[in-house]
């Protein structure tokens, strides 16, 4: 399952010092990587998934986890926990100095 970290380690670096964002999709027998753009109006310090990319995720398989960067290394914050809650999915965060990969789950 964890075949996506590459991509997803390369989309946070190409985007920082915005916060990459994208969805781990099931199609069929893999999970696969799919990026997506984040709309937020502070986009180094949060994310907002798109809602047509996540249509099209969403469209291409089961959406199986909510992925995104802190570029600036920092812990998973409230927010990410309350969100995190909501969706009823895991949340798989890369802290990129650390070159750390932190899981938070509903």
């Amino acid at each position: 399952m964890q075949g996506f970290r590459p991509e997803a380690e390369a989309h946070a670096l190409a985007e920082a010092p915005r916060e990459a964002c994208g969805l781990l999709v099931q199609v069929g027998d893999d999970a696969k990587y799919i990026r997506c753009r984040n709309i937020c109006e502070d986009p180094e310090q949060h994310f907002v998934l798109e809602p047509r990319d996540y249509l099209q995720a969403s469209m291409a398989g089961t959406i199986i986890a909510v992925i995104h960067s802190h570029p600036d290394g920092q812990p998973p914050s409230e927010q990410d926990h309350k969100a995190c809650q909501q969706s009823n999915l895991p949340w798989h965060i890369y802290q990129l100095p650390q070159d750390q990969w932190v899981t938070i789950k509903p």
